[in-house]
């Protein structure tokens, strides 16, 4: 999964030290503006002001709205990258069923710990915009290959899994790893429980886990 594309910038010269900024937490804020209001929502100068920073440094640092935009969906997306490497790595002894079984466990702790992700992909996939087939190429579809194919494959020797598709099943996986998370506001008024409590997190992982799998291992 290799996501590592540069981002277009224009030559502005080695900024001075009046004009560093600490870009990984102004990218943190950006995302979560991003997730929770969505693109057109969304204003430069509020990051700016949550930032504690002039509006005229985001001006200087990101070239536009769509710049940042791209900055911090890549940043969230290299994070989860080196997840996928780092389960890859860790569980490389594990095929089929069980390989299939751990990288849905790890993704959903990973969704725990970004519910943005999938804010941000839902608003984008409603709009459809270049920035959509951007996060498709980019990010989603190699999301989608481990779940949707090299693991289907691994775990069935095709590319469905037990009579399903690798289109469904992967967008099955894939939801029920994060819109426990996601709906958090819902399950806590509805049902009264903190999907990011721990043991609510490692719950969730069990049941997902035990419904999509249990009945086909060999």
């Amino acid at each position: 999964m290799n996501i590592s594309k540069n981002i277009q910038k224009k030559k502005r010269g080695r900024p001075k030290a009046s004009k560093q900024i600490d870009k990984t937490a102004i990218l943190e804020i950006a995302l979560q503006e991003f997730a929770n209001k969505g693109f057109d929502g969304v204003r430069q100068k509020i990051i700016a002001e949550k930032a504690g920073i002039a509006n005229s440094l985001m001006n200087y640092h990101f070239e536009s709205k769509d710049d940042l935009w791209k900055q911090c969906v890549m940043q969230l997306g290299k994070r989860l990258e080196k997840r996928n490497a780092e389960v890859q790595a860790y569980f490389k002894d594990l095929h089929g069923i069980a390989a299939l079984k751990a990288y849905t466990r790890q993704f959903i702790y990973f969704s725990a710990e970004h519910p943005e992700f999938y804010k941000v992909v839902f608003h984008e996939m409603c709009t459809q915009t270049d920035r959509a087939d951007w996060l498709v190429e980019t990010i989603l579809r190699p999301l989608h290959d481990v779940f949707g194919g090299s693991q289907i494959s691994m775990a069935s020797g095709k590319q469905e899994f037990r009579g399903i598709p690798s289109a469904n099943i992967s967008s099955i996986i894939i939801g029920a790893s994060n819109v426990f998370f996601i709906h958090a506001f819902q399950m806590k008024k509805m049902y009264n429980t903190d999907p990011f409590e721990k043991d609510e997190i490692e719950k969730h992982a069990d049941i997902v886990i035990d419904i999509l799998f249990s009945k086909f291992e060999s």
